[in-house]
């Protein structure tokens, strides 16, 4: 094995299956479009496994805190953009 392949190997270790999944489906997407006709993720047996396919890969995070207003600075990104009020 090469010394890039042993460097993605080590930067895929402790991934999580979503996150796994989704640079399989990029690889076959982007980089190996003609293969991955040919190999597509067989998805029945990821649910026969117990495991859900998440659509997105933050789904259920929460990103925000509590009590924080996302529209305090409207008026000023307007100004920044030339947006008449």
């Amino acid at each position: 094995m090469s010394t890039l392949q042993n460097q993605i190997t080590q930067s895929l270790d402790g991934l999580s299956d979503d996150s796994l999944r989704f640079i399989l489906e990029m690889i076959q997407r982007f980089v190996l479009p003609a293969e991955a006709k040919d190999k597509s993720i067989n998805y029945d047996a990821v649910a026969a496994q117990g495991t859900k396919r998440r659509l997105g890969s933050m789904k259920g995070q929460k990103f925000i805190v509590d009590g924080h207003d996302l529209d305090e600075c409207n008026d000023e990104i307007a100004k920044m953009f030339g947006v008449d009020e």
